[in-house]
């Protein structure tokens, strides 16, 4: 069986992922003042949304709420 949906609609779902992560995520980067949630902590690295963070670079602190947990780089 073959199932196809449509681009709008794979568009629609991927957003709803997004929000949803953004929902549930207290995770967060600080970096040169500027706060952008993290989508998904890896064991390599973090994940943070394309469209609402700039590329970060350098030295950036990891919080889960107001606890902060590590320096990345």
């Amino acid at each position: 069986m073959s199932t196809f949906l449509s681009k709008d609609v794979i568009a629609g779902l991927e957003a709803a992922q997004k929000a949803d992560l953004r929902k549930k995520s207290r995770l967060r980067v600080e970096s040169n003042k500027n706060s952008y949630p993290v989508l998904q902590l890896k064991k390599s690295g973090f994940c943070v949304e394309v469209e609402t963070a700039p590329m970060i670079r350098g030295l950036v602190d990891l919080y889960d709420g107001d606890k902060h947990l590590k320096q990345c780089l």
